[in-house]
Formats: structure tokens, sequence, C-alpha cells
């Protein structure tokens, strides 16, 4: 019954949609001044800080920049600092800031801004969080430096202020104390586009912040020269794949995000749409181990033993797009592992029956729950119902909107397992999964003393030995299922001019012809 409802439902979305955008197409005819990239939902905040949704980074980033981001080898480089110096002891790291850099509302930014965009990042990002652990002290040295003051030396400082995901983006500090313990509403930042409106369910307009202030050093990757060469961004909501791919063969998006994989090939051969394969992302089945049935390990076990992951990945496309894998980081990192493979894709349903008996299972249902806003997840989910159904398992998918979704997943009471899509990373430390607060919360002292271990270690092969530890730690936990690894496919009008087709995606440097 829920597929039927929802084959209705996207089926009328997408008469709606297509009606839409064929009968506005004008609207957003293309022209140098305004570049337009669909994507596959509403964020549900801009507020950087506060989480690591996709969307909310794609958009926000910007407008909102950070003290160090990466280059195009993952470098972390700086953007909003001068640079940085480390104390021989490892515990005192000096940064300086740029001078001359102003705020969308005409402040300079200070150190005054950083310290109180730092301090609150420490709270309300779960990678902030694991820095502040080991944070001494922060104060502003002067109006142009920061001190950072650490209990012990850690080895990704540096790499901590330079992510994206829940990352420290820098704010005025009045913006910090209007908010409080709420999430910033005033999207107010430093970058080449300026936030000027957020037409609810539509789109959101960003425009070229004139008084930028680039940084002195050529483009590449995430960091370097940043130029606004649209005068106006806009991020058109489309939840409807088919309305995406349609948007751009029509000319009415220049760029579409989140396309789906099978449709690589037909555009091979088009020369008016330019195909681009992304970074991997890696796909996970997220046990509740805060509330419920798999509160139980032995349960969680029964489950991780009867997923078959060959049967899944096929939702991605063909063999090209997705592949089998047990590390939780990417093979295109220094941090690739096998470590508790063998509890990798079991596939094993007697296996599973045996270990279901052993918790005690007794047919209780358990709850999946699922977005209508994600075609794959929502497929991933299906087949894993399936699958599990197959086992023994009574397996209830609980399917709702975006909105409805969002506000049931942080609440550990409304679920026991839901689906996880995770963006490239080049370090583990970046791993939104290892925080206790992430969905899921994995509370563990055995992860919080290897971790420590982990951030802490000199050498190269020390650091690694213990990365292989907390690896098999996800396993012998189930602390989430991997599913696999599968390729990001994203398509542009063929006008489209300067797209770096880095893991995450972002418009300036990029221009829009006729």
């Amino acid at each position: 019954m829920q597929t039927l409802n929802r084959s209705r439902f996207v089926r009328r979305l997408l008469q709606i949609s297509l009606f839409f955008f064929v009968s506005v197409g004008a609207a957003f005819a293309q022209s140098g001044d305004t570049l337009i990239v669909a994507i596959k939902a509403q964020p549900p905040t801009l507020d950087m800080h506060a989480t690591t949704n996709n969307l909310v980074r794609n958009v926000a980033m910007h407008v909102n920049e950070g003290l160090f981001t990466f280059d195009a080898d993952f470098n972390p480089t700086p953007m909003l600092a001068t640079g940085f110096e480390r104390s021989d002891d490892g515990l005192i790291y000096t940064i300086g800031l740029r001078e001359g850099v102003t705020f969308h509302n005409g402040k300079g930014m200070t150190s005054e801004d950083v310290v109180a965009s730092l301090n609150r990042w420490m709270v309300r990002s779960s990678f902030g969080r694991t820095l502040a652990r080991f944070v001494e002290s922060l104060e502003a040295d002067g109006p142009y430096e920061i001190v950072v003051t650490l209990n012990e030396p850690v080895n990704f400082v540096i790499t901590a202020f330079a992510t994206f995901r829940a990352g420290p983006a820098i704010y005025p500090s009045e913006v910090i104390e209007r908010t409080g313990d709420e999430r910033i509403t005033e999207i107010i930042g430093t970058g080449p586009y300026r936030f000027v409106e957020w037409a609810e369910g539509q789109e959101i307009v960003l425009e070229r912040y004139e008084d930028y202030q680039p940084v002195d050093m050529a483009a590449s990757g995430y960091a370097g020269r940043r130029e606004a060469l649209a005068q106006t961004l806009k991020f058109i909501f489309v939840p409807e794949l088919s309305v995406r791919r349609v948007g751009v063969e029509a000319g009415d998006f220049h760029m579409a995000l989140d396309i789906d994989p099978e449709s690589f090939d037909s555009y091979i051969d088009n020369p008016d749409v330019q195909s681009f394969l992304g970074a991997p992302r890696m796909t996970t089945f997220i046990p509740n181990k805060s509330q419920g049935i798999m509160t139980d390990i032995t349960m969680r076990r029964a489950v991780q033993a009867a997923v078959c992951v060959e049967d899944i990945l096929p939702v991605y496309g063909g063999e090209d797009f997705w592949r089998v894998d047990p590390s939780v980081t990417w093979q295109e990192t220094a941090w690739w592992s096998d470590a508790g493979s063998e509890l990798y894709n079991v596939c094993d349903a007697a296996r599973a029956q045996e270990l279901a008996q052993e918790s005690g299972y007794d047919g209780e249902a358990i709850r999946l729950a699922v977005s209508t806003g994600d075609d794959s997840k929502f497929n991933v989910a299906l087949i894993l119902e399936q699958q599990l159904e197959a086992t023994g398992f009574n397996v209830e998918v609980e399917v709702r909107d975006d909105a409805a979704h969002g506000a049931i997943i942080d609440d550990p009471s409304m679920w026991d397992f839901a689906i996880s899509e995770h963006t490239y990373r080049t370090h583990p430390i970046l791993h939104s999964h290892l925080q206790a607060t992430w969905t899921g919360w994995w509370e563990s002292a055995e992860r919080d003393r290897l971790l420590s271990e982990f951030l802490v270690a000199g050498s190269e092969e020390e650091t690694h030995a213990i990365w292989d530890q907390i690896q098999g730690l996800y396993y012998d936990d189930v602390v989430v299922i991997k599913i696999g690894d599968y390729f990001e496919h994203h398509i542009a009008s063929s006008g489209l001019q300067g797209y770096a087709n880095m893991p995450e995606p972002f418009f300036w440097n990029v221009s829009v012809g006729e």
C-alpha cells in the first residue's frame, strides 16, 4: 500500500512540476547574469554549524566561509586566515586573519567575529565538539589574530577548521549573540555571494557581493581566488528527478544535481548537455542504538547477517556506478581498511535467524524510516524490506515527505532503522557517525578511547593501525551496516563553463553563456 500511495504521489507531482516548469520556462531563461541550479529538495536551514546536511552546505558555502578550506589535492589551505604557527610542543596554534574582509552587512571581519563563531561551532557541530575536547582556550590577540591553546597535542586542528560538513563558518559576532541557542536565520557571511531571498518551497536566491575580497592566489579546488561570475545564483527546489533532467535539456536550468546514473550513457553524444561523474558516496543502513528493538546488539548482528549488498547496489545504475567495498572510508583516500570485512555482506539467512532467535526476537515490527524526497534511498529501503522479511523479520517501511522525515529523524522514539548516504571525506575525523550525537546515537567507551589515541598518534603507521581498530569496532558494534559505494551524477547545459566537479559542488568561478 505504501508503494502504491507513493507512486500516485510521484505521478501527480511529476504532472504538476512539468506543467509548472514548462509554463514558466521563460522566467528562467538562461543568461550570463543568472545561474540556475536545480537541487532535489529544500534545505532545512542555512545554518552551517547546525547540520551535516548536503543541501545546506551546497547552498550556504557560497555565502559563508571558514578560516581554511581544501585545495584540489585536499590539503588544508588558508581562506579567511593568512596562515598559522604551531608551538614546538604542539599545544598552541596562532592563526592570522586577513585584513580588509567585510561581511555582507558591510562590517569588517575581526577576531571578535571569529572567536564568537568558533565558540558556537564547538558547541553546535559534531566536528566542533570533537575538537572542543582538546581546546583549553580560544582567544583573540588583537583584531587580526586568534590563539587556540590545547590541553594535549592533536593532529587534526587545521583539518577541522577546513571542513565544510557542519563546518566552522564565520558569522558576525552580533548575529551569534542574537541567535543564542536557536538556528541562525540571519544569513550573513563573507563569501562571493550574499543571501537575498528564500521563497519557501521554491528557491533560494543569492547575488554577487560587490565588495568581496578574494584570496590572492590561483584557484585550486575550493581554495584560492573565488569570483562570482554570475550576478545572480538561484537554487531551485525540484524534488522530481525527471523534472530536473528535463529542465536542463530544455534550457530552463543550467545545472541539475543528483541525477540518476542510468541516464549517463544517454548524454555522452548529446551536444547540449554536459554530464559529470562526481566523487564516491557511501550508503549505510543505520540502526537506532538509543531506543527500541535495535538497542540489542545481537539483534543488530542478526540484521547485519541478513543483508545482501549485491541485490541493493544496482539501484544506483550499472556496475560502473557502484562497488562492493567493506571500508567505511573510501579507496580514493589514504584510509581504506578491510578490518571487520568478514561481517560485511554476510548474506546468510540461516545465521540471521539464529541470531534473531538468540536475541529473543518475537516478530515485533522493525520501523524503517524513509523519505519520499530521495528515490535511491526509497528504493534501497524497499529492497532491504524484502530481504529482511524473507529472513523472518517483520518490517514496516514508514514513508514520509522530507519535512516530516526530517522532523522525526532526531527523535529516537520514532524509528528503528534509517537509510543514510555519506558524501566523500578525505579524513576519518570528518565522519559524522563517529559522534555519539549523530543519527543512530553510538555510545561507546571503547570508541572514545580509540578515537583519543587516534587523534594524538604521532606516526602514520600508528595512526592507521588505530583506525583499523576503530573500523573493526564499527562492525562489532554494528554502528552502521554498510551497503556499498556509489558515484554521483550531475548534468549541466552546454553553456556552463568553469565547473570544477569537486565532491562538494560549487558555483563561484562558474559562468553561463547563451
